[in-house]
């Protein structure tokens, strides 16, 4: 019984150590974009009122997010039955979906549940880093100011050498901004358009936390079979490059829905709509 409840205790310790300082924060600015997504589609449609925002941002932002639910259904076998894209209809109760099954019973078709699920923010995040650094001009080489050899190789250290990169990187995109660029200008569009409807539904929300459950069900398994053969839990901190790269570009993400509501306030406040 000893034996049996230290191996629990150092599985459940690993696997707490492994997935809390990569997924927590992660999930957590996850979740802050859904609010500031939701709040910015809000201020968009008491501003142009519900025909405008979908005439105007709304077609742009339900296409980029239903195919963020499509493209992780085959990867995680599941299986597409139907799907909308976008309707300009205002009587649909919603104006797009993606309709999917999967094996109940398969462990890896739950754990895409999770993906699925948060599959709009991941899809609408990449796209707007690819129109801010390809359309806007940004100077976002994300991939040289995340490189592992600038860090040292401890968890601190990765922190602090993190934390230097996004600094190095908020002071460069500051720079990028140019208003007398007409690229400028369809890139904000884009990027307040995507970001209006990175926004999960409580159905999302259900289905990507049972997904995320299994997720740590299964890492926790396998820190069990690891510790009761008295072998070293897995090392994740490879992984630390790719959750910071993931990160800034959910920060970024933020930035740009709180940048797309004060910007609607303010004309919101000069117009008196």
């Amino acid at each position: 019984m000893t034996e049996l409840l230290r191996v629990t205790q150092t599985a459940v310790r690993d696997t707490v150590v492994q997935t809390l300082p990569l997924g927590g924060p992660l999930l957590a600015l996850g979740w802050l974009i859904h609010l500031s997504s939701r709040s910015l589609e809000r201020e968009s449609v008491s501003m142009f009122g519900l025909r405008g925002y979908l005439y105007l941002f709304g077609w742009i932002g339900t296409l980029v997010h239903e195919l963020g639910h499509a493209v992780f259904c085959p990867l995680f076998g599941h299986r597409i039955h139907g799907m909308r894209l976008f309707s300009f209809s205002t009587r649909n109760q919603s104006a797009g979906y993606v309709e999917h099954s999967y094996n109940g019973k398969n462990p890896y078709h739950l754990v895409g549940n999770f993906f699925i699920s948060v599959g709009p923010l991941l899809l609408g995040t990449y796209l707007i880093y690819l129109v801010l650094r390809y359309l806007a001009g940004f100077q976002l080489q994300i991939d040289h100011a995340f490189s592992p050899r600038g860090a040292g190789t401890g968890f601190l250290d990765w922190i602090a050498f993190l934390g230097l990169s996004f600094k190095s990187l908020a002071v460069r995109i500051a720079r990028s901004i140019d208003f007398t660029d007409y690229k400028f200008y369809p890139a904000v569009y884009l990027v307040l358009s995507i970001g209006s409807s990175m926004t999960l539904s409580p159905q999302d929300i259900s289905s990507g936390l049972k997904g995320l459950a299994t997720l740590m069900g299964l890492i926790l398994l396998l820190n069990l079979g690891l510790a009761a053969f008295g072998r070293h839990s897995l090392d994740f901190t490879p992984v630390l490059s790719w959750a910071a790269v993931a990160g800034f570009l959910m920060v970024l993400s933020l930035a740009v829905c709180w940048a797309g509501i004060g910007l609607i306030h303010v004309l919101r406040s000069v117009t008196g709509r």
